[in-house]
């Protein structure tokens, strides 16, 4: 699997590989699924962990346990031993699959050199104890260097740099600006109010039509950035850098004049409007490219860059 594409202006952009099951059968998120990218080749492996309420971090996705395990109630209440007998859920069948821990993804990752960068996407509800962050940083310490900690916790980020100062770290601001789903958004998640420009946003900006729909991203942008550390990655939703870029406001030429870099998720290959964002932010100089197919992307991009 091709790690690289380069777009038109001969800068590389990454392919981030979820550790999803479009191009497998395990279930999403499980080690299982996280051996097969690493198997296939992946240059960049993304994939989600819940810290547990004894310091454990578990590979979860949602802390609602009965979203995608047989389980219930709420990761973040529970401790490893309530929750390691517990099995994913495929299709809405309980699997075969166990659920995984984070000591387990950073062992198959030292066993899989040619993969560059682990990307560990944090999904914490609270600050962090002492004793986690330093149990957290225990565990990736062996392979910081190709751990990359992502998430919507800014709180956590800016914890991360003061114990970590060379850990790599994403943000996604989706908990503060995003778009309006065809699903509605769980009533516990972030942001609650419809802002007066159509987007997800709780900010007093979005109160009030003051400007155009370019003003408002460029002033959101602005008031998003002092909020993690500088130079941190940026997540954003692939749609939300498209309608950004209608709206004359470059949110990637923006992050690198403040010395981050810009990945958009999630490219959906076989969607043919998800192929125009794909090539629209290539375009725009995007650094890199989230995607559950990583091997179409780079065919579809390579054969259309004559690459």
């Amino acid at each position: 699997m091709p790690p690289e594409i380069a777009n038109l202006r001969e800068k590389s952009v990454t392919l981030v590989h979820h550790a999803a099951h479009n191009e497998h059968h395990h279930p999403s998120g499980s080690l299982a699924a996280l051996e097969h990218c690493l198997r296939a080749g992946a240059d960049v492996v993304e994939i989600d962990v819940i810290p547990l309420a004894d310091d454990s971090f578990a590979l979860l996705h949602d802390h609602d346990l009965s979203a995608g395990t047989n389980g219930t109630g709420k990761a973040s209440q529970m401790s490893r031993s309530q929750i390691q007998n517990l099995y994913y859920w495929v299709d809405n069948k309980t699997s075969h699959e166990k659920i995984g821990f984070l000591e387990e993804a950073l062992e198959l990752l030292g066993a899989y050199p040619h993969t560059r960068r682990l990307q560990l996407d944090f999904k914490p509800v609270a600050p962090l104890s002492q004793s986690s962050l330093r149990k957290f940083l225990a565990l990736i310490e062996p392979v910081i260097d190709r751990v990359q900690v992502t998430s919507y916790a800014d709180w956590v980020l800016r914890a991360l740099v003061q114990f970590a100062p060379g850990l790599a770290l994403g943000f996604d601001p989706l908990l503060y600006l995003d778009l309006v789903e065809d699903t509605p958004r769980p009533k516990d998640v972030p942001p609650f109010r419809l802002g007066a420009y159509g987007l997800m946003d709780d900010h007093p900006l979005s109160v009030y039509l003051w400007g155009s729909l370019g003003d408002y991203f460029a002033a959101r942008a602005s008031a998003l950035l002092v909020q993690v550390p500088r130079g941190c990655q940026w997540f954003i939703r692939a749609a939300l850098l498209k309608m950004a870029l209608d709206a004359n406001f470059d949110w990637i030429e923006f992050l690198h004049q403040n010395g981050s870099t810009v990945d958009g998720w999630t490219i959906n290959v076989n969607q043919a409007e998800h192929m125009d964002m794909a090539r629209l932010l290539v375009a725009h100089e995007i650094d890199a490219l989230t995607t559950d197919m990583p091997a179409k992307l780079v065919a579809q991009l390579s054969t259309e860059t004559n690459l």
